[in-house]
């Protein structure tokens, strides 16, 4: 391909040569050597992808479990006092929390593996 490109070593040293005028002699290294992060990153991403989707096709044949539901936060009071109310957190009793499970559980039978899955 770079053959086709270049006819000769002469034009490869007139681009070397171009380079060095356009990015100075000691922005060079530094050009190579994030040319050579991002094409590593790159490969590396490459190879996950490819890597991710060959047990994706192997997966399809065995029947795989429901994950269980996502946990939920839950605080307690402590010593008789209220815990301050956040939004971010969530105050359930045990039977509160069991009766969601089993609810979400139930959900999750009743609809049956998702497409795609």
């Amino acid at each position: 391909m770079l053959s086709t490109i270049f006819s000769g070593w002469d034009d490869l040293i007139v681009i070397l040569v171009a380079l060095v005028v356009l990015f100075g002699g000691t922005q060079l290294p530094k050009l190579a050597r994030n040319t050579g992060e991002a094409l590593r990153e790159f490969r590396k991403s490459h190879s996950d992808a490819t890597s991710d989707s060959a047990p994706a096709s192997a997966a399809t044949s065995a029947p795989v479990a429901p994950a269980p539901p996502p946990a939920l936060p839950v605080s307690a009071p402590v010593s008789g006092t209220a815990a301050p109310a956040s939004p971010d957190s969530v105050t359930l009793t045990q039977a509160q929390l069991d009766a969601l499970v089993a609810e979400r559980v139930a959900r999750s039978q009743a609809e049956g593996p998702k497409a795609g899955s």
